[in-house]
């Protein structure tokens, strides 16, 4: 294992505002564990991404120290205004200075059995080793909180500066001990543009199989990581390369990705529409089986299943959509997921039949917001003189058919609609 490496002066990237403020921000916390005798460093991701510039408002503040939770408690509490235990059995305790939270982690050195991926957490006293059990080189590496050194014992600002993915120790050990890391390595290929080591590529080739210890949940998390970042295609191709994707998805066929990417890199970053995107290249079948199987909540899987029945409903339209076809979509799809659906239709380059175009017109001139009639089922009892049962659906359904076909009505014009219709019968 390499030495840990010291500089008295950080990269130039880091020797910025942000990195002054971040070390002037915790200088409370830095005094108050140098008093008693421990070290704490800012650890992870906060450190790697002040060597990319990030500002202050995007950091998370983690830390790392060999004070053991029960400590860590003692220390912060006179500095808080809060602070949580919910991670103190993983050696993690939270607190809130100012306005700004901190998580700070006892140094762990942690053990695997084969047919598992949770850990048997042990806490340990050595920096390095603690940084050797991280995902990534780019994530190993630590800043001193109390004099600004960086501890960077696996080159991680090298190879972020060279723009490579790599494992702070082998990655055969690294993605068996766990190995969502290897879904893990697509959001940072396709965040940091990171090329892939070729030792990591082959690890991951040779491990896939580990991945299905893997819970369905964690999956569904890493992969909505992957399709936030700004460029996800090249996430999505090592996937495909080292057989990560059945555990994504069995229901979209690996040739499909490379429509997918570019398709995904060409829309906004927006969690639901490039859900959409990529469900929507499975047969509409199979679209309900594969959100169960990664466990989206009901509502997420609701208003999934709506947008991509809406943009089925645009695909088999072979003649432009007429205004009662726009009221029954937005029905359908819901009036706030119809912006989506629209995006959706673009991204995928799928002819809209005038669809943006009349929903536009009609969203100025009346209120697709709620397209249900005026009178209620009680409004109808009354008027009619008739007691709760079919006949009330049906004259609700009368109502509804005509708010679809020709627009609003105002009460005394339902009123006399539902009259003259049932006059007529």
């Amino acid at each position: 294992m390499p030495r840990l490496g010291r500089s008295g002066a950080l990269t130039s990237t880091l020797v910025n505002e942000s990195q002054d403020q971040v070390l002037r921000e915790a200088a409370s916390l830095a005094k108050a564990f140098a008093d008693a005798g421990r070290s704490l460093y800012l650890v992870g991701g906060i450190v790697r991404d002040l060597h990319l510039g990030m500002p202050l408002e995007a950091l998370d503040f983690d830390l790392t120290t060999e004070a053991r939770p029960e400590e860590i408690k003692r220390l912060v509490q006179p500095l808080s205004t809060a602070v949580w235990t919910q991670g103190e059995k993983f050696g993690t305790i939270g607190c809130q200075i100012d306005d700004r939270p901190y998580e700070i982690t006892t140094f762990r050195a942690e053990s695997y059995t084969d047919d598992t991926r949770k850990p048997e957490v042990q806490f340990g006293d050595d920096l390095e080793l603690d940084l050797s059990r991280r995902d990534f080189t780019v994530n190993a590496m630590a800043l001193d909180v109390a004099n600004g050194e960086l501890m960077d014992p696996f080159d991680g600002a090298t190879a972020l500066a060279d723009r490579v993915l790599k494992t702070p120790i082998e990655p055969e050990v690294s993605f068996s001990d766990d190995p969502l890391r290897i879904l893990r390595a697509a959001r940072f290929i396709s965040r940091y543009n990171l090329a892939v080591d070729p030792d990591v590529k082959n690890a991951a080739v040779s491990l896939i199989d580990r991945m299905s210890i893997v819970s369905e949940e964690r999956i569904r998390d890493e992969f909505d990581k992957l399709l936030a970042a700004k460029t996800p295609s090249s996430g999505l191709a090592f996937l495909a390369e080292v057989g990560a994707w059945p555990f994504v998805s069995s229901a979209i066929a690996v040739d499909a990705l490379d429509e997918i990417g570019h398709q995904l890199d060409r829309s906004r970053v927006d969690n639901t529409l490039r859900r959409a995107v990529v469900y929507s290249h499975c047969k509409p079948g199979d679209r309900a089986d594969q959100l169960e199987h990664l466990k989206y909540s009901n509502s997420e899987s609701r208003e999934l299943r709506l947008i991509l029945a809406g943009l089925d409903i645009v695909k088999d339209s072979r003649e432009d959509v007429e205004p009662p076809t726009v009221r029954r979509l937005v029905k359908r799809v819901g009036y706030g997921a119809m912006s989506t659906l629209l995006e959706l239709i673009d991204v995928l380059d799928v002819p809209d039949r005038q669809l943006a175009a009349r929903f536009a017109e009609l969203d100025a001139s009346e209120d697709l917001s709620d397209l249900t009639p005026e009178l209620t089922g009680d409004d109808i009892m009354a008027l009619l003189g008739i007691d709760p049962g079919p006949e009330v659906g049906a004259a609700l359904s009368v109502l509804q058919q005509r708010r679809f076909e020709d627009g609003p009505l105002d009460r005394d014009g339902e009123i006399a609609h539902l009259f003259q219709t049932y006059k007529r019968r």
